[in-house]
């Protein structure tokens, strides 16, 4: 129930924000900003650039509010439109020597060890591990890291990721399958 009254309420704010309601829109980036900002950072790193992203995937949805003709599916089409959007960055980093977010997340696991933590074991312990799996997910090829994250870390459908990614439901499923795959087999020190 909680779910079509939300839907119902983001097609009323697309339509408001189409006509040009500049406060529907901006309640519509409170809704969505946080999960794609969530969204940017695992497939771009920590750093600026997921931030710029964002900026830019707000920017451009403003710009292509008028396009937007399934209201009901925003949250998809603000997906889409930021993963594109990171895709565009990690090609433009290719050049450079890799990806930053790669060597971000093998900083961040190489001074978790140089740096421990005072808290409990237990709480170092999980700490390592999430490094660690930060580490691994940033090292899955583009299109596995995109649709696991958009699975494990935002709950998505197997039909909404396909629809972001523009790749067919059987293609995002195994994209998933081989990322969670790679996943626990590089992460099996930590069963």
């Amino acid at each position: 129930m909680s779910e079509s009254v939300d839907t119902l309420n983001d097609t009323l704010l697309v339509a408001r924000a189409q006509s040009g309601d500049l406060d529907a829109f901006e309640e519509l980036v409170r809704r969505y900003q946080r999960g794609i900002l969530r969204y940017c950072r695992g497939m771009l790193g920590n750093g600026p650039d997921a931030e710029d992203a964002v900026q830019d995937v707000l920017v451009t949805a403003w710009r292509r509010l008028p396009t937007l003709r399934a209201a009901e599916a925003v949250s998809t089409w603000l997906y889409r439109i930021a993963s594109h959007r990171c895709i565009d960055i990690i090609r433009k980093r290719r050049p450079d020597g890799g990806d930053p977010a790669e060597r971000e997340a093998e900083q961040t696991a190489s001074e978790s060890g140089r740096h421990p933590d005072t808290g409990p074991e237990g709480a170092v312990e999980t700490r390592l591990a999430l490094s660690e799996l930060r580490h691994h997910v940033a090292a899955l090829p583009v299109p596995q890291r995109e649709a696991w994250t958009l699975r494990e870390l935002h709950g998505l459908s197997y039909q909404d990721i396909a629809d972001i990614s523009g790749e067919p439901l059987p293609t995002v499923r195994g994209r998933i399958a081989r990322a969670r795959a790679a996943l626990a087999e590089r992460m099996d020190s930590w069963k």
